[in-house]
């Protein structure tokens, strides 16, 4: 907890005004921080989730791995220092896109699940389920983990309830 006498110390020790130079010089110590302690998180997670073998070295190749039945991809956005987490949900039925696409927007705009927002993969149209965290708040890897666990169990409660008109074959 803050007190008076702490913010005022604090409030002291900072310059008055911050340059352009400041802020970059900031931002390159924050977003180095943050890439350094992705990139020892990240082999720990994996190892933890499929092992050091060969299905852990292409793991950690495209930083994604199957965990809980999901296939899940994590990732460093060194433009904005979050760890992202993507989850699979599936591939939605040709006739049934619109519907799928309407659903995935309604349960962004409402809020369904807090912080887990719903897309579809460009490339292979897939529906995701994704979520992030600026780096510095993944304080250890429990709380990776944590975050992995929750979005896999919100992804298997909507297969399970068959919430989207999903391809099962795919």
């Amino acid at each position: 907890m803050l007190t008076a006498e702490y913010s005022q110390q604090a409030r002291s020790q900072m310059p008055e005004e911050f340059t352009e130079d400041d802020l970059l010089e900031l931002a390159d110590t924050v977003g180095g921080a943050s890439a350094g302690l992705f990139n020892q998180m990240l082999p720990r997670i994996v190892g933890g989730g499929v092992g050091t073998g060969q299905e852990g070295e292409e793991a950690l190749a495209g930083g994604g791995f199957v965990l809980n039945e999901c296939t899940v991809v994590l990732r460093l956005n060194a433009e904005t220092d979050t760890v992202e987490f993507f989850c699979d949900v599936g591939l939605p039925l040709y006739h049934a896109q619109e519907a799928v696409y309407r659903k995935a927007m309604e349960m962004n705009l409402c809020r369904t699940y807090p912080g887990i927002v719903f897309g579809i993969h460009p490339e292979s149209g897939r529906l995701v389920a994704t979520t992030g965290t600026h780096a510095l708040l993944m304080a250890d890897d429990e709380v990776c983990l944590n975050t992995l666990q929750m979005l896999t169990r919100v992804v298997a409660q909507l297969r399970l309830s068959r919430t989207f008109e999903l391809d099962d074959s795919a």
